[in-house]
Order: C-alpha cells, then structure tokens, then sequence
C-alpha cells in the first residue's frame, strides 16, 4: 500500500463520518478534536484538513514510530505525574536504555514484541498496530453512537425536550444533548405513574408539556420511547 493509498483511505473514512453527522443533523464541531488527538496521535489541524477534503502528508496521518513514541511518552504519564525515564521505558519493553534513545531518536526500529510491550505500559494497547483509519473509527464512533441516539429518541416524537446536562464519553455538545434528553423522557414517564399533583400546586410548565404529549402518544410508539430509554440506562428487563 502506497503513501497516498494511507492517506485517501483515511480521508474517505472521515469523510464518511462527516456525511452520517450532517445527515442527522450536525456537524464536525461536536466532535472533541483534542480526545481524537489524545487517542491517535493525529493532529486537530490534520484532521480538519481531512474533513476538509485538504491534501496532507502520509506523516501527518500516519507519524513516524519516533514521534508517536514521543507522543505516548508526553501524553500518558507516570502514575507520580512525571514522564517516564528511559531506564524505565526500557525494562517495560525488556531491551536497554540505548535502545529506547534509538527508537526515540529514529535510528532503529522496534520489533512488534517492544513496540507492543512499550504501548502496553503506556497504557495505549495497540497504538503502534492499529492503522490510522482504524484508530480515527475508532476514537470516533462514541460520537456517531450519541448522534444516531439522539436522533432515534428524535424519531419517537419526543420533540421537546431541553437540550442541557452531561456526559463522559464521545462529543460534548452531544452528551449535553443525549443526557438531557434521557432525563426528561424518564422524568415525564415517572410522571405519568405519579398521582396528580394537589390543586393550587406549582408544576413545572415544560415538563407538563412533555408530559401530556408523551401521554398522547400511541401505545406502541410510547412503549418505544421507554424501551430506547431503559436500554440506555441499563434498565431493561429480560422481558423487554
């Protein structure tokens, strides 16, 4: 495979990323480019290049074993906050320190049994087999998987929800919008299950609203609703 093939392949992979968020409904910019770097050693400038459908180099795709050695080094540290030595690099790696000055100098190559050991003890298992297209799928399907979620709860009609709260995993803006929309659903569930509240009583207008429409909703399509919920929060019974 060819320099150009490695970076066409990638271009093309990301390209069909960015197609599948536009398609339901958003853009590149919920993507957290800085956990896409942490996790691939591709710069954010590269990548927006790629999305871009700009021409870049085979090594800002795919960077020499030096650089992302380098990389992994810098980003993945010592359980005291320090960089690893290379005295302790090389006994994680079971070769000697000049070794490790090679390999980070670029001189010598490792072998797949050094560079393996070297990103298990850096904690990035398979850093240095994985191809670039792999690792940008990869780090960038928790994104797709919260925009396609969003977007079916969207397709039961639950319409109104307030985009607000939080998440770990995958694109911010998305888990903003995926948590809070989890939250209201199951709150305007409780709520139909709950006794009405006493006359005079303040209710929350929205969530009234929300509630009423999800009570409106055809039996089949509100037993839809729940079952992407509980699925999502780890509820679902055997049953279901």
């Amino acid at each position: 495979m060819n320099n150009t093939t490695v970076v066409e392949r990638v271009a093309a992979a990301l390209a069909g990323v960015k197609a599948e968020l536009e398609e339901l409904g958003h853009t590149i910019e919920v993507i957290n480019f800085a956990r896409i770097t942490h996790e691939t050693c591709i710069t954010e400038a590269t990548l927006r290049k790629l999305f871009a459908g700009e021409p870049v180099s085979h090594d800002e795709v795919d960077p020499p074993f030096k650089d992302r050695l380098r990389f992994l080094i810098e980003t993945r540290l010592h359980p005291e906050g320090r960089q690893y030595t290379r005295a302790e690099l090389a006994a994680a790696a079971g070769c000697d320190r000049s070794m490790i000055s090679h390999l980070l100098n670029g001189t010598r190559k490792p072998g797949f049994d050094t560079s393996n050991k070297l990103a298990n003890h850096l904690k990035a298992p398979g850093f240095f087999s994985v191809g670039p297209e792999n690792a940008l799928l990869t780090a960038l399907e928790p994104v797709l998987v919260q925009a396609r979620f969003l977007a079916k709860l969207k397709g039961e009609q639950v319409e109104h929800v307030a985009l607000r709260g939080s998440l770990s995993a995958g694109s911010d803006e998305l888990a903003e919008q995926l948590q809070a929309a989890i939250q209201q659903v199951v709150d305007s569930a409780h709520a139909t299950q709950a006794p009405a509240a006493p006359a005079g009583e303040d209710e929350d207008p929205e969530l009234k609203k929300l509630t009423a429409e999800l009570r409106s909703l055809p039996p089949t399509r509100r037993r839809g609703v729940m079952s992407i919920i509980k699925s999502a929060m780890g509820l679902a019974s055997r049953d279901d």
